[in-house]
């Protein structure tokens, strides 16, 4: 009984012995979870970080800037701007408040309304247009009763000395016309009737303005429905941050040709006589000299 007692007794000591390694698996596992969760925190606060400095980019880039250039806040290996529509509200940008006033204005009374939207993206102001405002179906030519619209949108442009640039867009049904093709025709078409407008009624100067046509490629809703096609066609006048120049326009001065210096009879002795001329050698001279 005594051997027992004292086998079970040693037993018993040894497993106390090991207890330690359960207290110190279970520090092990608190200490892990406590750099997973720091690590988990450093990561939201720096997306938080890159939201904030985009957003702040983006309210320089779009309202400063009367003849600046873009500013950045971080370097140019940054990644691109976040989404910042939940940062910056469009109606705190002064020219999107003054340009929704004058379209508002300009639309008071009118029937059937169209839908245009002014906000603001990563390149600067955006005045959103419905194609079937403007336009006829398969059509290019301005409708009368747009310009009162276009009107209102070139008087605020005009007091602003960014590039605009107009986008033409259409929806996803081909188009079947010989006079365009597709719809990228259609599309760019569309646009040069809004620039020229822009430029030889209201008077923009033709050196800010640009137009582009996208086709059916950029839509901003899928074109399942007949709605969403109707969202998709429209035109975009783009107040980007850039301000052209005309000192960035000019080509670089060209060097002017050197003259030859007139040689005078005394150094005409002293230089060299001009290489003899160099005879042509035909195959038939050739196979003339072999034979001779």
């Amino acid at each position: 009984m005594s051997k027992r007692r004292h086998k079970g007794g040693h037993e018993g000591g040894h497993e106390n012995a090991e207890r330690w390694l359960l207290t110190y698996a279970d520090l092990i596992t608190l200490l892990m979870v406590f750099f997973v969760v720091l690590y988990s925190m450093s990561t939201a606060d720096s997306s938080k970080w890159k939201q904030i400095s985009a957003a702040l980019e983006q309210a320089f880039n779009v309202d400063v800037l009367k003849g600046h250039a873009a500013s950045a806040l971080d370097d140019g290996n940054s990644t691109p701007a976040l989404p910042i529509d939940n940062i910056i509200n469009n109606s705190d940008v002064p020219q999107v408040a003054r340009l929704q006033g004058m379209i508002d204005a300009a639309l008071e009374g009118v029937q059937q309304a169209p839908n245009v939207q002014v906000g603001t993206d990563k390149e600067g102001v955006v005045i959103r247009l419905s194609g079937s405002y403007l336009f006829d179906s398969g059509r290019a030519e301005l409708k009368p009763n747009s310009f009162a619209v276009l009107d209102a949108i070139a008087g605020e442009l005009k007091v602003q000395p960014n590039d605009i640039r107009v986008d033409g867009h259409t929806d996803s049904t081909p188009i079947d016309s010989p006079r365009y093709p597709t719809n990228w025709e259609l599309s760019s078409a569309r646009a040069l009737a809004v620039t020229r407008y822009l430029s030889e009624t209201d008077g923009l100067l033709s050196t800010r303005l640009v137009a582009a046509g996208f086709g059916e490629f950029r839509p901003i809703v899928p074109n399942d429905t007949r709605d969403h096609r109707a969202l998709n066609r429209r035109v975009e006048i783009h107040l980007l941050s850039s301000v052209w120049t005309e000192e960035a326009a000019l080509p670089a001065q060209a060097s002017p040709t050197p003259q030859p210096t007139p040689i005078s009879q005394s150094q005409a002795g002293s230089q060299p006589a001009p290489p003899a001329e160099t005879a042509h050698i035909t195959p038939e001279s050739a196979m003339e000299q072999l034979h001779s």
